[in-house]
């Protein structure tokens, strides 16, 4: 990797992108042969991606508190130089997203679309698949295995909590981070698009039905819409934005520093991909 440049392609060519694709396709594939295996797939799929919103918030604070760190270097007055704030305002752009899509008047917070999603499909499915309509059985499907609690864990730590505020453990981060953003963008397009193509009457029954979460209504189908490339493409502007913020962050960090600190950006970008691949070899195990 350029110790002068972030790019898209240099990033996408740190790991097996087709392999990762090829896996997300498998995986829903597999869960779309039943409808216990779907309900399962999209339980465990949004207890992961719903702590994603949690660590980007974390690692623009962690940004924004390291004063010391991120300097301008044309601004010889010391009160005045710091640009930790405006680098992590570029991480925090995810976040407010996450915490209030600004497509509607409502405090829809990303969370909430995704538990409007299982819950609408638990709904449809629980007219004509036994056992659903017993909350008992509902959480024992749902319920999370080790491997993912072990996972969810990880979404913390990849996004700096309980690390150092010093500039290697921010720039691992910005990695990990760059790597969800980026990973993430077309695993909801392959979802939508298997979706789409192989429960077509399901994607209708969700795109009409209104679910009530947190006092709410929401369409049940419109987490998965505004996440895809299809749709909203939510991550890729997120991605977009994470770019410009770890450009910056070089900007305001020492030359000399750079590519140790790209070293780090990498190790991180590859540390999501890692969790990402065990995700998805693991989703649909009993």
């Amino acid at each position: 990797m350029s110790v002068n440049k972030i790019s898209r392609g240099e990033l996408e060519s740190l790991v097996n992108f087709g392999a990762h694709e090829r896996m997300v396709h498998e995986a829903i594939g597999k869960a779309l042969a039943d409808p216990l295996q779907r309900l399962r797939f999209l339980g465990r799929y949004t207890s992961w991606n719903g702590l994603f919103g949690s660590g980007v918030a974390a690692l623009a604070g962690k940004i924004g508190r390291s004063r010391r760190l991120f300097l301008d270097p044309d601004e010889p007055v010391h009160a005045l130089a710091d640009r930790s704030v405006y680098v992590g305002s570029f991480f925090f752009d995810a976040a407010r997203d996450e915490f209030d899509d600004h497509e509607s008047v409502h405090r829809d917070t990303h969370r909430c679309l995704a538990q409007a999603t299982l819950k609408g499909l638990l709904e449809i499915e629980a007219a004509r698949v036994p056992g659903l309509a017993d909350h008992h059985g509902v959480n024992r499907l749902l319920a999370e295995p080790d491997w993912l609690q072990e996972l969810n864990v990880r979404v913390a730590q990849g996004y700096g909590v309980g690390s150092a505020d010093d500039l290697p453990a921010i720039f691992h981060a910005i990695g990990y981070h760059l790597g969800s953003e980026l990973l993430a963008d077309r695993e909801f397009s392959i979802i939508d698009e298997s979706l789409r193509h192989a429960a077509a009457d399901l994607v209708q029954q969700l795109l009409m039905k209104r679910v009530s979460i947190a006092g709410q209504e929401h369409v049940a189908y419109h987490w998965i819409a505004i996440h895809s490339g299809h749709g909203g493409a939510a991550e890729a502007d997120h991605f977009e934005w994470a770019t410009q913020g770890a450009r910056l962050a070089l900007r305001f960090t020492p030359e000399a520093d750079h590519g140790a600190l790209k070293q780090k950006l990498t190790l991180g970008f590859i540390a999501f991909a890692n969790d990402h691949r065990r995700f998805f070899e693991l989703v649909n195990t009993a």
